[in-house]
């Protein structure tokens, strides 16, 4: 099945407005790792392939997903807060893609992971915000 990127783009907003909503990120992990594939879109600066990383909004896209592709990983959940500051800045610096809400036929839109962090950013509330700023300051912060 062929999708078109009206509906990928719209699978990508749904995630952002999800998890800033919930602020719960779902993933599919193994004991090698999280859930991944071949990107379709990018290479490496060695013409290798790159990685992208899964994510979903809900536990239901995560489980469609795993029963179709991944059945030997498990589903997981982290804090928005993690994700935003801890994941997305590793797989940046690791050269991996983000896979924001993938069907279960791995199709969906690969993203930047500080791209897919700056438009999640932009959901947040002034609230959600501050919170994040705040605990942040607090874990970086020297004794």
């Amino acid at each position: 099945m062929l999708r078109n990127t009206a509906d990928c783009q719209a699978d990508l907003e749904r995630f952002i407005n999800r998890v800033a909503a919930s602020e719960t990120v779902w993933y599919l992990r193994s004991e090698h790792g999280t859930a991944s594939c071949e990107s379709n879109d990018f290479t490496a600066d060695d013409d290798g392939p790159v990685t992208v990383l899964l994510y979903f909004s809900d536990e239901a896209y995560a489980r469609r997903c795993q029963n179709a592709q991944f059945d030997d990983h498990t589903i997981e959940s982290m804090p928005l807060f993690d994700f935003l500051f801890r994941w997305l800045p590793g797989m940046s610096g690791d050269g991996v893609m983000a896979g924001p809400n993938w069907n279960h036929e791995l199709v969906g839109l690969e993203l930047d992971p500080l791209e897919l962090r700056e438009q999640i950013d932009s959901a947040l509330s002034p609230a959600q915000m501050a919170t994040h700023a705040e605990r942040y300051r607090s874990l970086t912060q020297l004794p």
